[in-house]
């Protein structure tokens, strides 16, 4: 004890036989290097042993922190500069704060980014490599995505077409987010087809859930076929057949989109094979 005590006057008279200069340079390197230590050497194992446990919140409070690691650097760093110079930081935060006041009240928008991020990486709606649906970019461009990464501002997802896409944390903060990834239980998928009224539903049934079933990605016994109208509800007209709906599980909804064309077209070569025809308009009697 008597060996640090004698160690920090030695510092203490070194330090102060240093030029303001000198001793402010010294500060930022110091703070450079407290900064390399603790988000390369010390999150980093930090990041190894959260990998380890079952839940994600440790991941996520990591990740919070090397967020906001970059401005705890820069405002000590600079705390300490000023007392070096003599500068007397009281006054200068209480002005920083009416400063940071005017600065908030004109940049509302990017301080909602900022907290809505806050609430993302504390609530968990989404995390990091999750399948998510999202608005789509434009007419001919996918909904559904995969997060990138979660910053202070804006949330990075990368749609099914390879777009990236960056979206204001605040927009998505306040919207419904549909998360396909959350629950580890396999996600339903469904298709819809209408047949002629001269076809069994029992044939129908029979052929679309052996043809479900031989398609792989598609989880065993987890097919049903329901029938759901005796016209197209959405059409807004009688169509002369029955509407059915094909329910099935999937092993990866990533796959979702794929293995719907799958179905439907092994389904049309199916029904083409047993002369099963599709619903039509009525022909109007001239």
């Amino acid at each position: 004890m008597e060996l640090l005590k004698q160690f920090d006057q030695r510092f203490a008279v070194v330090w102060q036989s240093l030029p303001v200069l000198a001793q402010s340079a010294l500060a930022v390197l110091a703070t450079l290097l407290l900064f390399y230590v603790v988000r390369f050497v010390l999150l980093r194992r930090m990041e190894l042993l959260a990998a380890k446990t079952d839940n994600d919140f440790d991941d996520r409070l990591i990740h919070f922190v090397k967020q906001f690691l970059w401005l705890a650097a820069l405002f000590g760093g600079l705390v300490w500069i000023l007392r070096i110079n003599g500068i007397q930081v009281g006054p200068v935060l209480a002005g920083a704060g009416i400063f940071g006041i005017a600065i908030g009240l004109a940049a509302k928008e990017t301080l909602a980014d900022i907290l809505s991020g806050i609430f993302l990486i504390a609530d968990r709606p989404i995390r990091i490599g999750d399948r998510i649906i999202i608005d789509k970019i434009g007419k001919h461009w996918g909904g559904w995505g995969d997060v990138v990464d979660i910053g202070l501002r804006r949330t990075t997802i990368r749609n099914t077409d390879g777009v990236i896409v960056n979206y204001p944390n605040a927009a998505l903060a306040a919207s419904t987010i549909k998360n396909f990834s959350m629950d580890p239980q396999p996600v339903r998928a469904r298709i819809r087809f209408q047949t002629d009224f001269s076809v069994s539903p029992a044939l129908v049934r029979k052929l679309t859930l052996e043809t479900i079933q031989q398609i792989d990605g598609i989880i065993n016994d987890s097919a049903t076929v329901v029938v759901r109208s005796i016209w197209d509800d959405d059409q807004g007209h009688l169509l002369s057949g029955v509407l059915y709906e094909a329910r099935y599980r999937l092993e990866d909804v990533k796959t979702r989109t794929v293995l719907r064309s799958t179905v439907l077209e092994n389904l049309i070569e199916v029904f083409q094979a047993n002369e099963i025809h599709m619903a039509a308009l009525p022909v109007k009697q001239v």
